[in-house]
């Protein structure tokens, strides 16, 4: 008690001391006015089309040489970050690993609160790619997070203290959270992870305020549902098609946009048929949650080619002709370009060389051909090589798109793998237990894997690219001034011209970058924000150094006097900072 009442105590000082960051909102409104607000960053993608594009122009390439580390925070835990900062009213809310929660003061560096989940024994069994999490949600009073054990928080803003909480799914069956949650109409709209444990997967939207369940879409459909006949029997229960990152929202349509898995297990010959809705993107009543259209990338997925990504939402000329335009770019090595009105496929390019799983796309439907000696199957011999490997391509982490010109930055790899499949007779679903029937091994093919390129969506032109001997696993930020941010794995957080390709500027931050980095503004002084931490997929394929820091930065004396001024609270341990007894 003495305990809890000590850091009671000293969290009421703290905030007392800095009353100023603690606000209401944002609201529903702010929300869907995210795009134009230059100060704050509200949202996983910044504002609900995800084009990670901030409209702050003080940092530019004249002077981005000038960019200085102002605070850095530890995040408790050497397991990998990968979320994106949100800030508002002056307080920057960050996730560590195993879905900690901090609120720092974003000028500053001071902590003002931390909340950590409780996990029970056993959990890391059924987790496939590390206790990571890529960040909240806020939304009036509470500050939304996603953990490990499948559960949905809401924490109080000013506090972190918990207003409640619900069990999404049963985490001992393989269900899991690790994604970002979006707010759509008052609405927390969540995603599961678990694709290799053989859940079925499906999109859930709680209440705000109480946490009451709206509605659940399941993204396989159900016995009797249109698409079910693409399973053969009753495959379908634990077919996979999970929703483990965050989508994107049109208000002008009302379409929720939300990416799905690869379907289980890996062995497609298990399952024939289409097998939808996994690997695909589908559009969604958010109020009703009822699917307006779906569209699959790829169709009996055998190589966890997931079409997770959430999609940047843009509005582009295509041959001249106006399109409300969805873009993503895909594990199985294609920048897809949809018409997010209606699904219609417009056009695809590789993102990288040597794509052999398929000897190309439909130009109408946008339907692979597949390369049949290149698809693994239960009994059959190990296939190698595979182009793309399961990395990608384009893995989870997110592009960014300058509505200005047209042109979007993608993060991309270019490497193989060898899938080895198991004997059918060996591949059963038992809940909890890995459902995945293959093995896999990564493999280079040259000696640049990862390259940041830029693209003309309206000219379908690769412009310039930077390229990377280690794979690429963190997101970009484009600014209104022409630069690029982004990182890599050998721990180097940099700018680059938007324009060229060149870069212009890069800090060594002790790890490697798997997350995505945001801006914002706070007294007239622009800030970039970048948390630095090697962990999940990358650490499975190589060995460097750990860090769990974020790290904030801005232009040379701009922020003189504030910066490295924050500290942060402290947790008595039994009775050691309590006066000494009477």
């Amino acid at each position: 008690m003495k305990i809890r009442s000590l850091r009671d105590f000293l969290v009421t000082v703290l905030l007392a001391s800095f009353g100023s960051t603690v606000h209401a909102g944002p609201s529903a409104a702010d929300l869907a006015a995210a795009g134009g607000n230059r100060a704050e960053w509200l949202m996983y993608g910044r504002s609900y089309d995800n084009q990670r594009f901030s409209p702050l122009t003080q940092i530019k390439p004249a002077n981005v040489k000038k960019l200085r580390p102002v605070w850095s925070a530890a995040l408790n835990s050497l397991d990998g970050l990968e979320a994106t900062p949100v800030i508002h009213a002056g307080v920057i809310y960050v996730t560590g690993a195993h879905a900690n929660v901090f609120a720092f003061d974003a000028a500053t560096g001071r902590r003002l609160w931390h909340w950590a989940a409780e996990e029970p024994e056993g959990l890391g069994t059924v987790l496939c790619c590390g206790p990571v999490n890529r960040g909240v949600a806020i939304y009036g009073d509470h500050v939304f997070v996603l953990t490990l054990d499948a559960k949905v928080v809401a924490l109080d803003k000013a506090t972190g203290k918990v207003a409640w909480e619900k069990v999404i799914d049963d985490w001992k069956t393989g269900y899991s959270a690790t994604g970002a949650p979006l707010v759509v109409k008052g609405n927390v709209i969540v995603g599961v992870a678990g694709g290799e444990y053989g859940i079925r997967g499906y999109i859930r939207a709680y209440d705000a305020r109480s946490g009451d369940v709206k509605w659940t879409t399941y993204t396989i459909p159900g016995s009797g549902e249109p698409g079910n006949d693409t399973w053969p029997g009753d495959t379908w229960k634990t077919g996979g098609g999970a929703t483990w990152q965050s989508g994107a929202f049109d208000p002008q349509l009302n379409l929720l946009y939300w990416g799905t898995s690869n379907p289980g297990p890996w062995t497609a010959n298990l399952r024939t048929g289409d097998n939808k809705w996994t690997a695909s993107l589908l559009a969604l009543n958010p109020d009703s949650g009822e699917i307006q259209w779906g569209f699959q990338y790829t169709p009996n997925d055998g190589w966890d080619y997931d079409g997770n990504n959430a999609p940047i939402l843009a509005n582009i000329k295509v041959n001249g002709k106006p399109v409300k335009a969805a873009l993503q770019s895909n594990r199985n090595g294609f920048f897809y370009v949809l018409d997010r009105v209606t699904g219609k496929f417009i056009y695809a390019v590789p993102t990288v060389e040597g794509i052999n799983w398929t000897s190309g796309l439909d130009p109408v439907t946008g339907r692979p051909t597949v390369n049949e000696t290149m698809r693994p199957l239960a009994d059959g011999p190990p296939v190698v090589p595979i182009i793309p490997g399961l990395e990608g391509g384009t893995n989870w982490f997110p592009m960014a798109f300058n509505p200005e010109t047209g042109v979007v930055f993608v993060p991309t790899n270019t490497w193989a793998m060898a899938l080895t499949s198991h004997k059918s007779a060996d591949i059963k679903y038992e809940p909890g237990k890995v459902y995945m029937g293959m093995d896999y091994k990564m493999h280079r093919i040259s000696e640049t894997i990862g390259r940041l390129r830029a693209f003309d969506v309206q000219r379908k032109k690769w412009l310039w690219e930077i390229p990377s001997p280690l794979p690429l696993f963190a997101g970009v930020l484009a600014t209104k001034s022409g630069l690029v941010f982004t990182g890599d794995q050998l721990g180097f957080f940099y700018a680059a011209d938007a324009r060229t390709g060149k870069v212009l500027w890069r800090f060594q931050t002790g790890s490697g970058i798997n997350a995505s980095p945001a801006t914002y503004e706070i007294g007239g002084t622009q800030y970039v924000a970048i948390l630095s931490g090697l962990g999940g997929d990358p650490s499975f394929y190589f060995s460097a150094p750990k860090g769990n820091a974020l790290w904030v930065f801005a232009l040379d004396n701009l922020s003189a006097g504030k910066a490295g001024s924050g500290n942060w609270s402290v947790t008595d341990i039994e009775g050691a900072l309590t006066p000494v007894p009477k």
